[in-house]
């Protein structure tokens, strides 16, 4: 119990945009090298294929959260029990949808667990402004909230060099008809509520097409964490697993470990 491992994915409601089969079997092959002890999803329905899923990651535990439609779910699943679970939506009123955050504690003697909330979201693809005032009505800080994760739709600015964010970031944007880019949301969290991005932690260097995260080129799917003074738990690891063009998204991966005494 000196480790424990996390990811985040937008599984596409677990069909390929290949060929629109069934993509668990190939995401499975992904993620089971990861021994994953949490995963945070987006995008799923409330039905077999999130059974299923968890099952084969060996993670028995699992809960849903949905927004206004089976589609914008949102899920988590857990190698330990949960002590507690809910689900909040955003009424915002906005062309994307109502978006929720799913947030849970769990029962269980592992020492990282102890006391931290867990919580994943999938936020409006279609503006800042929205994706702003739900992420406010949400509001993780409010909430205690100690990990953050899930499609944010978000972009951070240094992210890109120059070059790379005025011709695949500005210019592919234009060209899908997509919202003009900003950082607003992302800086909220990390400058207003002070909560840290875990790939940049441990990948500062990392830019441009490194870093992509969605089909346009840009990184929209973050874990956050919320500092804690004397955290006996450091951040060993964190990168972007590549998920082979069998959803839209790549995964993202932490690892935590327990400090030496």
């Amino acid at each position: 119990m000196s480790t424990f491992r996390l990811a985040t994915l937008n599984v596409h409601v677990f069909n390929s945009p290949k060929n629109g089969k069934n993509n668990i079997n190939d995401l499975i092959s992904v993620l089971e090298p990861l021994n994953l002890d949490l995963i945070a999803v987006q995008e799923i329905n409330n039905n077999d294929k999130w059974r299923i899923f968890c099952q084969r990651l060996s993670l028995p535990n699992f809960i849903y959260g949905q927004g206004d439609q089976d589609h914008l779910g949102n899920g988590i699943a857990s190698r330990y029990p949960f002590e507690s679970f809910s689900n909040e939506r955003a009424y915002f009123p906005c062309r994307g949808g109502t978006r929720g955050l799913l947030k849970c504690r769990l029962n269980s003697d592992h020492p990282f667990t102890k006391d931290r909330i867990f919580s994943v979201t999938h936020l409006d693809h279609l503006n800042e402004d929205s994706r702003l005032q739900q992420i406010k009505e949400l509001n993780p800080y409010r909430q205690n909230i100690d990990i953050l994760m899930g499609d944010m739709n978000a972009l951070t600015r240094n992210d890109y060099s120059d070059n790379y964010y005025q011709e695949q970031v500005v210019e592919m944007r234009e060209s899908f008809q997509r919202d003009k880019p900003r950082f607003d949301l992302t800086k909220l969290i990390t400058d207003e509520w002070n909560y840290q991005d875990v790939f940049k932690l441990k990948n500062p260097q990392v830019k441009d097409e490194q870093i992509a995260t969605c089909r346009y080129g840009t990184r929209v799917d973050y874990i956050y964490v919320r500092p804690r003074a004397d955290d006996q738990w450091f951040l060993s690891e964190c990168s972007i697993i590549d998920t082979k063009g069998e959803t839209d998204h790549n995964a993202v991966f932490a690892e935590f470990k327990l400090k030496s005494k």
